[in-house]
């Protein structure tokens, strides 16, 4: 199988495990918010937040030992893979305690006077807190097993392994119809007893598969110390990501309570189902653009970043844009009654990520070559920017969709800094990533959107579930041929074609 087959394959594989997760997580977000109610899912979602703000290190740690597992792959040497491996396990063991031993000192201060959380919770706000920290230690030292898969393309364990996850949790949602109470208590024990379950699953895998064993011994020490640092850069870079997410979250909490943390968190949850479809392109490319860069072959790096990058946007298009025209009949089907704000919010964060998905595989391209240390600095100080103009802007408009349109604004100069990066360390030519990339889909998309706005105001049907499917179904079919005829060169054009005519015969 080539390579680019071997992308392809793995990008069904994780298409088809987000579609399953996306409908699971939807009945999940439904069915805990009416069991639980708006409160408490708030509560829930505002301390495992909290301290989800040091779960960014997880993310960091996948991605920092998928390179390196990935590069030495590429570079075919196996005595630095093993060293990899083992250091690793170390590493993430070590983050483990030192990330529960801070949280665990910091939990008064955020429970109690960060915070704002009604008297009647705090007990429940404490007992969530204490088992949100467990889950963390597991996530952390999981990540080399995930990553060690990640890096051996082996996508459809990654893949039946999360859906299994997702149902899992969804099983719990509807075991708390038949308990009592407090339900909140119980489902954050079986939300982190479920978690446990995949970490063993995931060790196993890794054992069976890879003779990879659970191992703490270190050789190569000069390894270790640059795994380290580059882990640690990486972890900056990830802290200030989840910082603008939960520190929105807290803002929104600190101005306005935690009936908008709710609106926020569903939000957020749709987003993460929709960028978790969207990024099966960017997961499944990943160790190719690792190990393109690790051979040398610098000409298939950078075709795949301008390929990636723009058919990681269009498959976002493809399935933002049915949602951003029909998002108030979605919601009402979706939750019947919701959080004010919800719509809007929803809105507007997916356009956030409609942007954010042209980033990923640059993010990945910087990565590959190791010199993430001012990479990191000034992005991770661009994105925390989220938090201080977010605050002001609140200040003088007390208007909660202020934090939406910064976060847009900061979406943009990220991407700009990213290709500045990448044209210092890679062979990468900023106008032709603008002309073969950003022209293209900028055409695309207002081609798309003129065509989504005529159907929508001038055809209307009696039944609003029929009038869903023709808009949802005219605007899929009008992004499609914007694509072919506005988004693709000559060769992409004729290779789509090609092999649409093989399918068909």
């Amino acid at each position: 199988m080539t390579n680019n087959s071997l992308i392809v394959r793995n990008s069904i594989f994780l298409a088809m495990r987000t579609i399953v997760i996306s409908i699971v997580g939807l009945f999940s977000v439904r069915e805990l918010l009416v069991i639980l109610g708006a409160e408490e899912y708030g509560l829930f979602n505002l301390v495992f937040g909290v301290a989800a703000l040091f779960a960014f290190i997880n993310g960091a740690m996948v991605l920092s030992t998928q390179r390196y597992l990935s590069y030495y792959i590429g570079k075919k040497n196996n005595q630095l893979f093993e060293d990899v491996w083992s250091s690793s396990l170390f590493l993430h063991l070590l983050i483990a305690v030192t990330v529960s031993v801070i949280l665990l000192s910091l939990k008064n201060l955020m429970l109690n006077r960060v915070l704002s959380i009604d008297l009647s919770y705090i007990k429940s706000a404490n007992f969530v807190f204490y088992f949100a920290v467990i889950s963390i230690f597991i996530s952390i030292f999981q990540a080399p097993f995930n990553a060690l898969i990640l890096a051996k393309e082996k996508m459809s364990f990654y893949a039946g392994l999360s859906l299994y996850d997702a149902v899992s949790k969804l099983g719990i949602i509807y075991c708390l119809y038949f308990m009592q109470e407090p339900l909140l208590e119980k489902y954050t024990v079986l939300y982190v007893s479920s978690s446990l379950v995949v970490f063993v699953i995931y060790a196993l895998y890794c054992y069976k598969k890879f003779n990879k064993k659970i191992q703490l011994k270190v050789s190569n020490f000069p390894l270790l110390k640059g795994m380290f640092f580059y882990s640690s850069w990486n972890i900056f870079g990830n802290f200030a990501a989840v910082a603008k997410i939960q520190g929105v979250n807290i803002l929104l909490n600190i101005f306005f309570g935690v009936v908008l943390n709710s609106a926020y968190a569903i939000a957020n949850t749709v987003t993460g189902i929709v960028g978790g479809l969207i990024n099966t392109i960017t997961i499944a490319s990943n160790p190719q653009v690792y190990k393109s860069y690790a051979e040398g072959d610098n000409d298939r790096n950078i075709l795949l970043i301008h390929t990636i990058s723009k058919f990681s946007f269009f498959f976002c298009l493809l399935v933002i844009l049915p949602i951003l025209f029909n998002t108030q009949y979605l919601l009402k089907l979706w939750l019947h009654d919701f959080p004010s704000y919800l719509t809007i919010f929803l809105q507007m964060a997916l356009v956030a990520l409609l942007i954010e998905s042209l980033s990923g595989v640059l993010m990945t391209a910087v990565q590959a070559t190791g010199n993430v240390k001012k990479y990191q600095i000034v992005l991770g100080f661009i994105i925390f920017l989220n938090l201080p103009i977010s605050y002001f802007a609140l200040k003088v408009f007390t208007e909660a969709l202020v934090v939406y349109w910064v976060s847009i604004l900061i979406s943009i100069i990220c991407l700009l800094f990213r290709m500045v990066f990448l044209k210092n360390l890679l062979n990468f030519k900023v106008t032709f990533y603008l002309k073969n990339v950003i022209l293209k889909i900028s055409l695309v998309t207002i081609a798309s959107v003129m065509l989504a706005l005529f159907f929508k105001n001038n055809i209307n049907l009696s039944n609003d579930f029929l009038s869903f499917i023709f808009l949802s179904f005219t605007i899929i079919i009008s992004v499609l041929i914007s694509i072919l005829f506005l988004g693709l060169n000559k060769i992409e054009r004729n290779y789509i074609l090609l092999n649409l005519k093989k399918y068909m015969k």
